[in-house]
């Protein structure tokens, strides 16, 4: 399904009209669900927070059934949001951190060298999950990726959250990482264009296109090039729907899971009630919790499709891989 396919184009022509309609938090290209089985029909993907009854609708709330000669499918997807470690009320961070072993690995620990899969988070959040390394700029200095909100404290780049330099542990905070264990500093970010979700989407191109960041490690020898559970990457490939899936995170460690919505806009809840829409990302179903947020998302065989940052529990959102290489000057 290529970008000039008739789904993209009535997506393109539709996108903003169905995003106003109430319960819908995004839209897609995918295969559309018919008697309970995934069919070959492709369809426009209406994602839902919530599958309400139709006389719970008025007539113009109702997601049409075929949109500019297209076929619409509705999916309850839940409330999609950032997927960094949410701490539940009353709960505190962990002690001083136990050393990773690969006999038993815990991806909480401390790991020197750092593989893909464990614990890291700048040191204002609570944790997330380093992707893999990868290689930035001409010189292809190794560098730490993984998500803004995760590596950069879900910075804009004008709100002081976060700052070229800010120390970067591995473990998170919330695992146990202090000031001496710090892994890198912040290096760079792509900015986030968040708004209140109370105020409504503000339109005026605010649409992000990833959640991504790098941080320098301390010393070249500090990373692990493979990522725990699933080894070295080999290189970067496309998502296409239905393709299986892999990642390695903090929380859930090794998940797998399936493309089902591809070319998506969806609208992602951050923290102190602020939000994004982010525009040409990849759904897969379910493989991720709080905590996982920075995984790197590969096919079966370890070429690197998306690099996860957000979800709920029935679906997963990551933003396509070679879009976040291009716009961070990297690669593997």
């Amino acid at each position: 399904m290529g970008d000039a396919s008739r789904e993209v184009r009535a997506l393109a022509a539709s996108r903003d009209r169905l995003l106003t309609l109430p319960n819908v938090v995004g839209v897609g290209v995918g295969f559309k669900t018919v008697g309970g089985r995934v069919s070959d029909r492709p369809s426009l993907m209406v994602l839902v927070e919530q599958k309400l009854p139709p006389e719970a609708l008025t007539s113009s709330d109702v997601v049409p059934r075929v949109v500019d000669d297209t076929e619409t499918d509705v999916i309850e997807v839940g409330r999609l949001v950032a997927l960094g470690y949410t701490l539940a009320p009353g709960e505190r961070r962990r002690a001083r951190p136990q050393a990773g072993d690969r006999n038993d690995p815990d991806p909480r620990a401390s790991w020197r060298p750092a593989p893909g899969g464990v614990s890291v988070g700048h040191f204002r959040v609570t944790t997330g999950t380093l992707g893999c390394r990868v290689l930035y700029g001409s010189r292809g200095w190794p560098m730490i990726l993984s998500n803004n909100h995760v590596l950069a404290n879900a910075t804009s780049g004008r709100d002081r959250r976060a700052r070229r330099g800010d120390p970067i542990y591995q473990p998170g905070p919330y695992d146990g990482g202090s000031h001496r264990d710090r892994l890198a500093t912040l290096y760079r970010y792509v900015p986030l264009a968040l708004y209140r979700a109370d105020r409504g989407f503000p339109g005026n191109g605010r649409d992000n296109l990833v959640d991504a960041a790098l941080a320098r490690p301390l010393s070249p020898a500090a990373l692990d090039p493979e990522i725990l559970g699933i080894g070295p990457v080999e290189g970067a490939g496309e998502a296409t729907l239905g393709l299986e899936v892999q990642k390695s995170g903090r929380t859930t460690g090794l998940t797998r899971g399936r493309v089902i919505t591809l070319h998506a806009t969806v609208r992602v809840h951050y923290d102190a009630g602020r939000m994004g829409q982010f525009t040409g990302q990849v759904i897969t179903t379910a493989m991720s919790e709080g905590g996982d947020s920075g995984s790197l998302v590969l096919d079966r065989d370890r070429r690197a499709v998306g690099l996860l940052f957000a979800g709920s529990s029935q679906v997963t959102v990551a933003s396509p891989i070679q879009t976040v290489l291009d716009l961070l000057s990297a690669s593997f």
